[in-house]
């Protein structure tokens, strides 16, 4: 078993964080090492936002509950902050986005108490990607550019990398596509300057769906491929299941619907395997649409009420309007 006792583990973690290397995290402090997260709060809160990066929610949510509680016992406010930002993103990723809400509630209610500018455009960036998912575009907008000026002030590219990417998908869903193009260009900037390829992948697949949605087919293939090199690379397999989740959309635009329908079944059972239903529901839909396409009565059928099924348990307003109109179209 790895030893994880001494502070120089601790700053060594630390290090690798802030670089973005989640898989090299895991690699030298597995989750399962950690026997009593209480014991070290920080440690373990740390092994759990890697593990929650790359998608692996069990394992997240066991450190970082067990990290709260061990905060609790110091009566570290700080500490409580970034676990409760944590555990909320872990709900949001289940899809019980009432309770990721909740979360990040107490996490912005504390940053703003210990006035720590980062942490109240994390939490915010999380709330506001809550207002996307229930339909309140206008909101979440509102939001993310409120988000986007604060790491602006804080020289935070990592996190002017996440909130441009974010904005560009609410701008996306607004029908502002030059907006959304001119976003997703600053997303890949910001995130080819901090060298974490698993934001690299998301922004680079970000750009791609707007892309997709101005009509340009061809020209996101590459971009596509250069994605989940980085994801893979990353070790980030719902990272991989999101760029195929966009070339699923792609296929489905192309007329391609067997390759969509393929795209969009390998991106849904990864989302399934690691628990993602918010991805999970938006794959559902893809394929329920490459099947109409294929005139497949029994899958229609399956992955349309699967996709109902995860929507409705999300308040998706969005997803499910579109779901409505895709079936009947």
């Amino acid at each position: 078993m790895v030893q994880l006792v001494d502070e120089g583990s601790e700053r060594r973690l630390r290090s690798l964080l802030a670089e973005g290397r989640y898989q090299e995290v895991l690699e030298r402090f597995p989750p399962a090492s950690i026997g009593d997260p209480t014991a070290r709060p920080g440690l373990a809160l740390g092994v759990a936002t890697a593990a929650t990066r790359l998608g692996a929610l069990e394992p997240g949510m066991r450190l970082a509950t067990g990290a709260l509680d061990g905060y609790q016992l110091r009566i570290d406010e700080d500490g409580r902050m970034r676990c409760l930002n944590l555990l909320g993103a872990i709900a949001y990723e289940r899809g019980q986005l009432g309770l990721a809400a909740t979360m990040f509630a107490a996490s912005l209610e504390l940053s703003r108490s210990l006035k720590d500018l980062q942490s109240w455009a994390r939490a915010s960036n999380n709330l506001a990607s809550v207002a996307l998912q229930q339909g309140r575009l206008e909101e979440s907008a509102s939001l993310y550019r409120e988000v986007a000026m604060a790491y602006q002030r804080l020289g935070d590219r990592r996190g002017l990398a996440e909130a441009s990417h974010n904005l560009g998908v609410a701008s996306r869903e607004l029908g502002q596509l030059a907006q959304a193009g001119r976003l997703g260009e600053q997303a890949v900037r910001h995130a080819e300057l901090v060298g974490d390829p698993a934001l690299l992948a998301l922004a680079i697949t970000g750009q791609a769906e707007t892309t997709i949605a101005e009509g340009a087919l061809t020209a996101v293939a590459e971009g596509l491929d250069r994605a989940e090199r980085l994801a893979r690379e990353a070790g980030d397999a719902l990272g991989v299941a999101e760029v195929e989740r966009v070339r699923a959309e792609r296929w489905l635009r192309l007329g391609e619907f067997s390759p969509a329908l393929a795209a969009a079944e390998s991106a849904r059972a990864t989302a399934e395997r690691f628990g993602s239903s918010q991805l999970q529901g938006e794959c559902a839909a893809l394929a329920m649409r490459a099947a109409l396409r294929l005139k497949q009565p029994a899958e229609i059928a399956r992955y349309r009420a699967e996709a109902e099924r995860l929507f409705d348990a999300l308040g998706g307003v969005l997803h499910l309007a579109r779901l409505q109109a895709a079936a009947e179209a």
